[in-house]
């Protein structure tokens, strides 16, 4: 059976497990050495050859334990240097756009490299020196609402949010140059944190609101857990060492002598001061003098387990060395308002899954936690690799690819599908178009002399070469761009569709077709076309036409408007300007007749008489007589130009009439009778009239 080494590398000491896991973990050697310095500072390693020599110290007495030779081991990171930050990304597409795994890992990697970038902003820090060991997505948007999947949708816009998870490089690589130092090869990484939490509080308790605090030396470690997951990891730089300061401060005594002092449960402690004096205290002084700072600590660490969780947890769980200060139970039920029951400080034998070796206290979890993140794989292996001939660690989390070591390593997501050009943004009667630039050209990728891909697996020790993509071409647009996609005015004429002349304006001046937009341009389309001007330029030619004529010698000119136009159902008599969804209709006019030209008072009515004769009746022609050109036309004949003449022609009287009768003989005398009354040949008729003649 394997034996799994794991060291945790603490502020105050290092302690080191060999165990083998069968139905429990059994702890077949264990070892502990505390720093001969102040090598480590709140969990970070400030001098490597000094933490190196207590590791290598705790190794070289395991390997005397067991009698065998150590060269691997497991080991965690402080979750002080865990830095987690929220990144956004949108993209934005001119028109209705199928959205690709592609595009979703563009907009993925966007907002992976915003929440880098806020590490300089928020945290002022330089971004490039922090390896990002994981991210996750809360939300998907597509076109502002969310949804659960971008893959396959189809939209104009789509946005995302996650949660990233960052590491110091140099805090790893101080890790792991200790470690080197001490000739132990790191096998496996995890964060303190979790492996903790894994230990103390596993999968089916998570459901639970827990509070897990790990109090150390130099920090107090915060994970907790909510509705089946871990909701959050935090930190504060309060912990056992300020216990320890508080007593040097007041006692006047260096840091070992504080330590012991605080560690002794005897009723009178004995100790000598800085300047070689003999004193001694009782133990009920000492918890006067560390009262203060144990409240100011449980105080900041309430106070963080509060942000992290929005109120306080169902169950408050305390592991680590510092758990075991004095009051410190009852401090965090009254900062946190929780019972006391509620708070449990645990230590190894409480957990129930160790065998074997005895340990005592809280302070070996952490420890037993790695050995447990070592046998069931629950971590990151610190791997180096080039890339472009530099060397770039990364963490191996089981299978890397070289998408991994771009989001590890922080390259801009640009450098890899190249940048796009840079678009434009105008304004068009209001509204905002986004013309977009051209995509830029992807990167090439080679993995060990062969041509590779994003999916391409890597390993440690392999040499990779990012060729960066090219940069597309900014946003090129003119006028006529604009033109071809907006809705320019329309109107109907006689039921088809027109659209109306239009005339531009950039920033409100005039503007051509041709002319080349630029970012923020104001863009203004509008149409000032009057009705008249509008059928010229469809082809209809509404002005008058005008004739040429002469009437009896005299000349003259008449005016014809061959159309008659309605506007939106009324009738247009003068010119007019339109408006974006008129409606016009054209009526055609009938070609003007000789009487609508020459007018009737020119030349009367061409009738006819009815009368009657001695009961018979008889038709007589009278009025006017109209000739173009020497020959007779009909007044209802169509006008042409010409020449004119009218002829009048007399007012009928009775002795017209004597040539539609018969009068035979020689005549005597003759009487004559209209309607009845005595008449003469002059008497004037009219239609209608009755006469009756008599001769002898």
């Amino acid at each position: 059976m394997r034996e799994l080494v794991g060291i945790d590398v603490g502020t105050r000491s290092v302690k080191g497990l060999v165990g083998t896991f069968e139905d429990k973990i059994r702890i077949l050697a264990y070892s502990l050495k505390e720093h001969s310095t102040r090598a480590m500072l709140d969990g970070q390693v400030h001098n490597v050859p000094q933490v190196a020599s207590t590791i290598r110290a705790v190794k070289d007495d395991l390997e005397k334990k067991l009698k065998t030779r150590i060269t691997e081991s497991a080991t965690a990171v402080a979750g002080r240097v865990l830095i987690t930050k929220r990144g956004r990304s949108q993209l934005e597409f001119p028109a209705f756009t199928l959205f690709t795994q592609n595009h979703i890992n563009t907009l993925e990697w966007n907002a992976l490299y915003s929440a880098r970038n806020l590490l300089r902003t928020e945290e002022d820090l330089e971004s490039w020196d922090y390896i990002c060991v994981g991210y996750t997505v809360t939300r998907y948007l597509l076109d502002g609402i969310p949804i659960d999947s971008l893959v396959g949708q189809r939209g104009k816009s789509i946005s995302c949010e996650v949660i990233a998870t960052f590491l110091p490089r140099v805090v790893i690589d101080a890790l792991v140059s200790a470690f080197d130092f001490a000739e132990l090869k790191i096998t496996l990484m995890t964060l303190e944190p979790i492996s903790a939490m894994d230990l103390v509080v596993p999968q089916d308790l998570r459901k639970l609101n827990i509070a897990l605090v790990d109090i150390g030396a130099g920090t107090s470690d915060i994970a907790i857990s909510k509705d089946g997951t871990i909701l959050g990891y935090g930190m504060v730089p309060f912990a056992g060492d300020e216990v320890t300061e508080a007593i040097m401060r007041s006692l006047l005594v260096d840091f070992s002598t504080a330590e012991d002092i605080k560690r002794n449960n005897r009723e009178k402690i004995s100790f000598k001061d800085i300047l070689g004096n003999s004193k001694e205290i009782s133990r009920e002084k000492v918890l006067d003098i560390i009262r203060p700072t144990v409240e100011n600590m449980v105080l900041k660490v309430s106070e963080k387990i509060l942000e992290l969780n929005e109120r306080a947890p169902d169950v408050l769980i305390c592991i680590g060395g510092g758990s075991l200060t004095p009051c410190i139970r009852d401090l965090f039920s009254k900062i946190l308002e929780i019972p006391s029951e509620r708070i449990a400080i645990r230590d190894v034998n409480s957990l129930g899954l160790v065998v074997g070796k005895r340990l005592k206290g809280p302070e070996w979890i952490t420890p037993i936690g790695i050995l447990n993140s070592y046998f069931n794989n629950r971590g990151f292996v610190p791997v180096e690799v080039w890339v472009n001939g530099e060397r770039v660690r990364l963490l191996d989390t089981g299978i890397i690819t070289v998408s991994d070591l771009i989001i590890s390593a922080g390259f801009s997501p640009w450098l890899i599908y190249g940048e796009p050009g840079k678009g434009i943004t105008v304004e068009v009667n209001g509204s905002i178009k986004v013309f977009p630039g051209e995509r830029g050209k992807p990167a090439k990728i080679i993995v060990n002399g062969e041509v590779a891909n994003l999916d391409t697996r890597i390993k440690a020790g392999d040499e990779i070469e990012i060729i960066p993509g090219e940069r597309g071409l900014d946003a090129f647009v003119t006028v006529e761009d604009i033109i071809d996609i907006v809705e320019i005015p329309r109107v109907k004429v006689n039921d088809k569709e027109y659209e109306l002349p239009v005339e531009v304006f950039l920033d409100g001046k005039t503007a051509d077709r041709s002319t080349l937009l630029y970012d923020r341009a104001k863009i203004e389309i509008m149409s000032d076309v009057s009705l008249y001007d509008f059928l010229r330029t469809i082809g209809i030619d509404i002005g008058s036409k005008i004739f040429s004529y002469s009437l009896n010698g005299e000349r003259r000119t008449f005016e014809w408007k061959p159309y008659i136009i309605y506007l939106n159902g009324r009738m247009i008599e003068d010119d007019i300007k339109l408006n974006p969804g008129d409606t016009i209709e054209i009526v055609y006019r009938e070609h003007p007749k000789v009487k609508d030209v020459l007018g009737e008072e020119n030349f009367g009515r061409d009738y006819t008489v009815d009368i009657k004769v001695n009961g018979r009746e008889i038709r007589l022609r009278c009025g006017k007589s109209i000739t173009l050109d020497g020959k007779e036309i009909d007044p209802a004949s169509p006008f042409l130009e010409g020449d004119y003449v009218i002829t009048s022609l007399y007012q009928p009287i009775l002795a017209d009439v004597l040539n539609y009768i018969p009068i035979e003989g020689d005549i005597q005398f003759i009487e004559m009778r209209l309607n009845g009354d005595p008449a003469s040949f002059t008497s004037p008729i009219k239609d209608g009239d009755e006469i009756e003649i008599r001769w002898r």
